[in-house]
């Protein structure tokens, strides 16, 4: 079997069971391959998980662009927001990600590629508010994007663990106020 082909598998186990779900024995049963045959793609659980995250990631990417093109600035910002927190629990990417972000702490590789992605989010964001305030100061810029991104990500937790508390409209609706409150700030 290719290693496309068990990733796939890889992804649907952290997806389904985070990391508590993903093992090597677990990955083989799902892809009805010999347990050697996952750790000839991924020989530990980082590079699992690595490689589970650049996946999701070209998926996430194409669906920025897809929500993005052609917009004005604001409305870039607002579309990155709703892509950025979870349409409902079962979101494969939000919980891929969510599972990430719990191994980084443990893991150097994990925590190295987490703070990457971190600071590139934080980078667009920036951008965005940026071109949708070209008065404000840099570091006001910066301040709000930073915010911003922890806020989405405490509201993307929220939507896959408190489902129930947090639905995903309301998180969306509390996420695009802000945003729209930071961008008033900003334009002073």
């Amino acid at each position: 079997m290719s290693r496309d082909a068990v990733l796939h598998h890889l992804v649907e186990a952290i997806a389904e069971g985070g990391m508590s779900g993903l093992s090597v024995r677990t990955v083989a049963s799902r892809a009805g391959v010999a347990i050697g045959t996952v750790q000839h793609h991924f020989p530990t659980k980082a590079a699992m998980l690595l490689a589970a995250m650049d996946s999701i990631g070209v998926d996430a990417v194409q669906a920025h662009d897809d929500a993005t093109q052609d917009a004005d600035a604001e409305t870039r910002l607002l579309a990155t927001v709703r892509l950025l927190v979870p349409s409902g629990p079962e979101s494969r990417v939000s919980r891929v990600w969510l599972a990430f972000a719990a191994y980084a702490p443990t893991d150097a590789a994990v925590r190295a590629r987490y703070e990457e992605l971190w600071a590139r989010t934080v980078r667009g964001l920036e951008r965005l508010f940026a071109a949708s305030a070209p008065a404000a100061s840099g570091a006001a810029v910066e301040d709000a994007a930073t915010e911003l991104l922890a806020l989405l990500d405490g509201l993307a937790v929220a939507v896959l663990a408190e489902p129930h508390r947090m639905p995903a409209d309301r998180a969306r609706g509390i996420a695009e106020r802000r945003c729209r409150e930071l961008l008033v700030t900003l334009r002073g």
